[in-house]
């Protein structure tokens, strides 16, 4: 049976024991850290959490109070012991924690700051509701902040992928996109049928519980290729979220749905052109293509995503 303990003076030694691989060591801070981490924030009602399977220690958690800005419990560190992962006990503890947490309810939500390549950890978070804020802190340029929110409701989001572009759903989105930039069309179904024409675009839609579009991440496959060499990479054509859900995360979660399909796909790198949103892109593992230009002179960004 999995529960969530009290860290005392009788248990403290085995949690001093737990650890994680080389590879999360460098994500996460030692289990004697994480008690010492405990004891530094004392003043902020920091509390050392033991996560238990049938009377043997596999984890722990720290939580303490934020009162500045966003104020919210701080979900400081999350470790399950490397003998114990990939089971789903990382997964049920945090639901276990959040549950706790939302008992006493003193804010509204609880936040935690992730490294943007523990791709591991991120899949874990995002399960359970959390979404990334799109807030990157000066003293952690390389972390994701996510949060969860309380709510009677947890929202409820669907991602639709579509490859037929006469489908509604991606009609309406995409309509409403270029209303938003000003764009006039005269023949939108012209415009639709070029698109299933050209072959091979594929586009996630995602939409709230009432139906309502949230947004958008258009994108095919682009092959480069010369004499010698070719190689097939994913190129995101059109990326929108509506005005009204931005800064909820919606844009990350989307973004790394289609990095996920080009992967599956066998592309291993995926580039994208914009002229408005380079911190977006930046903060999520883009670079500048040095010497490349996109032939409406916007700038071009790759990330290889092995």
């Amino acid at each position: 049976m999995l529960k969530l303990i009290d860290v005392n003076e009788e248990n403290w030694l085995k949690v001093r024991e737990l650890s994680v691989g080389d590879t999360q060591a460098a994500f996460l801070d030692s289990a004697l850290g994480i008690l010492a981490r405990g004891y530094a924030y004392r003043n902020d009602r920091a509390k050392v959490i033991g996560i238990e399977k049938d009377d043997t220690v596999i984890g722990v958690a720290l939580v303490r109070d934020l009162d500045d800005e966003p104020v919210c419990y701080d979900l400081q560190q999350f470790m399950i012991d490397s003998r114990f992962q990939g089971k789903g006990y990382g997964t049920a503890a945090l639901r276990m924690l959040l549950s706790e947490i939302e008992k006493e309810r003193k804010y509204e939500c609880v936040e935690v700051c992730v490294k943007k390549n523990d791709d591991a950890a991120l899949r874990v978070y995002e399960k359970v509701g959390f979404v990334d804020t799109g807030y990157i802190d000066e003293e952690a340029p390389d972390c994701l902040n996510l949060m969860y929110r309380f709510s009677d409701q947890q929202p409820v989001f669907s991602d639709v992928l579509i490859s037929d572009f006469s489908d509604p759903l991606f009609q309406t989105a995409f309509q409403t996109y270029f209303s938003e930039l000003g764009i006039t069309v005269k023949d939108w179904d012209g415009l639709f049928r070029e698109m299933n024409d050209e072959g091979d675009n594929q586009a996630v839609v995602r939409t709230a519980g009432d139906g309502s579009i949230i947004g958008f991440i258009q994108f095919k496959p682009t092959k480069f290729t010369s004499w010698f060499f070719e190689e097939t990479c994913g190129f995101i054509r059109e990326f929108w979220i509506s005005n009204a859900n931005r800064n909820a995360g919606h844009g990350s979660a989307l973004l790394r749905i289609a990095e996920s399909y080009f992967m599956e796909h066998g592309m291993y790198t995926s580039i994208l052109t914009t002229d408005t949103a380079e911190r977006f892109y930046l903060k999520h593992g883009y670079r500048k293509a040095p010497g490349c230009k996109a032939k409406n002179e916007d700038e071009v960004f790759v990330k290889h995503l092995l």
